[in-house]
């Protein structure tokens, strides 16, 4: 009797915590489809700048500096939150591969991603990660002061920038963002462009906002991917708590038959027993 009605409370206790991942869940679904949304308009932004850079240096040379990076800043984009499955060993596995050179700073994004670089003995600055659209403008913010910070400097020409993130697609790259290669002037504009700034000038203030957009649209594109993968870690789960539901609540209703089968038969011993007394 006992055994059933503790299978019973187990089969309430895990429809509970089906109800809680369900709604995790939709959360991830709601976020993921704003995120899409914002990742799109942000790429748009980019590929803009991308073309007027581009443009700018084909036309006037001098304006891009002649200095090339000599060592780099490597940012990577992890997770702040769990149930996203391997999200950040494969950005930790990429920098395996990818890390050629020692970078002259590392910056993790993201508190587990930093846990799993602790774990792995890996040297780097924390900054704790965006879990919906509305922290990415913070995480922004505390990469520039980390950069800064590294590089001792508010705006250093001379140091590259290394990404390693997620695409929406949830496949792991390694971008680099400065310094920003060069299109072929073929593919530029014939005219050349009136300015109304010096040439130096006006790319620096382009190059910045680059940067700022460029950040913006991985941090985006990451978190989108971590909502997907998310979304797919909870539905997996949710099929496998709704099998464990089921089974158990067969062994459940065996339980009861059994346990009611042995309250009958005690009760028709009982009878017996009356009868057969003198």
């Amino acid at each position: 009797m006992v055994q059933w009605r503790e299978v019973g409370r187990h089969i309430r206790a895990l429809n509970d915590i089906g109800t809680i991942m369900s709604a995790m869940r939709s959360l991830a679904f709601i976020e993921a489809r704003r995120l899409a949304e914002g990742a799109l308009r942000q790429q748009e932004t980019v590929a803009a700048i991308r073309v007027a850079i581009d443009n700018l240096v084909a036309h006037y040379p001098r304006a891009r500096p002649g200095i090339m990076p000599g060592r780099d800043v490597l940012v990577l984009i992890g997770s702040e939150r769990g149930l996203c499955g391997d999200f950040n060993e494969r950005v930790i596995s990429d920098l395996d591969v990818s890390n050629k050179s020692e970078p002259s700073a590392r910056i993790a994004v993201g508190s587990l991603l930093c846990q799993r670089l602790d774990e792995h003995g890996v040297a780097h600055l924390p900054i704790p990660g965006a879990v919906v659209n509305e922290d990415i403008p913070g995480v922004m913010s505390h990469i520039a002061a980390s950069v800064r910070a590294s590089t001792q400097q508010d705006h250093d020409m001379t140091t590259g920038l290394l990404v390693i993130h997620h695409d929406e697609g949830g496949i792991v790259h390694n971008e680099r963002i400065l310094p920003v290669p060069v299109m072929p002037s073929e593919r530029c504009w014939r005219d050349r462009p009136m300015l109304q700034l010096r040439p130096p000038e006006l790319y620096g203030m382009l190059i910045e906002h680059y940067v700022f957009a460029s950040l913006n649209s991985l941090l985006l594109a990451s978190l989108l991917a971590e909502n997907r993968q998310r979304l797919d870690q909870m539905s997996a789960a949710l099929d496998r708590l709704h099998e464990r539901v089921d089974t158990l609540d067969r062994a459940r209703r065996r339980a009861r038959q059994e346990a009611i089968t042995e309250e009958i038969e005690i009760i028709l011993l009982g009878q017996r027993r009356h009868h057969a007394a003198p």
